[in-house]
């Protein structure tokens, strides 16, 4: 990483551990590889609460508010990107800063409306399933797994 970027802050974002029972919901966004699945997430805006970013995102990105927000974890991952996409990012950032809400899907299959500017696909995987989806060596998915593996412990009477 060329040393001017090194000075740049990171960009401050959330992610939303999505369940409904013992199954989660997984994104991929327009750009990744077929096998690359992430939870749904997005940057904070100037001033905004984590919790109003979970609020307005997952409105944004699934469609719709039938969800309960149960907490907003400890646990947080950073990691820095590459310079192109420091680059496509205007130069704002190094990288991004990310903390995670445990999020309760309440609605049904028909009631999400995935924004297909935003995303490119979703499903439902079983919690037993979740490292094999998620767990990926690609640097911007850099201490990923980990993360998530403290705040399901962190949240655990709900699964």
């Amino acid at each position: 990483m060329k040393r001017a970027y090194r000075e740049l802050p990171y960009r401050k974002g959330v992610a939303f551990i999505v369940f409904q029972k013992r199954r989660f919901l997984l994104v991929q966004k327009p750009e990744w590889p077929d096998h690359y699945w992430k939870f749904p997430q997005g940057g904070m805006n100037d001033g905004e609460s984590e919790l109003d970013t979970a609020r307005r995102e997952l409105i944004e990105e699934i469609g719709t508010d039938k969800f309960k927000i149960h907490g907003l974890s400890v646990h947080t991952n950073q990691y820095d990107w590459d310079e192109q996409s420091i680059e496509l990012a205007g130069l704002r950032w190094r990288g991004q800063i990310q903390k995670f809400v445990l999020v309760e899907f309440l609605g049904t299959e028909e009631d999400l409306k995935i924004d297909r500017k935003e995303l490119k696909n979703y499903k439902w995987v079983e919690f037993n399933d979740l490292k094999k989806h998620i767990d990926h060596k690609f640097p911007l998915f850099t201490g990923y797994w980990k993360t998530i593996r403290n705040v399901l412990k962190e949240y655990k009477e709900f699964f």
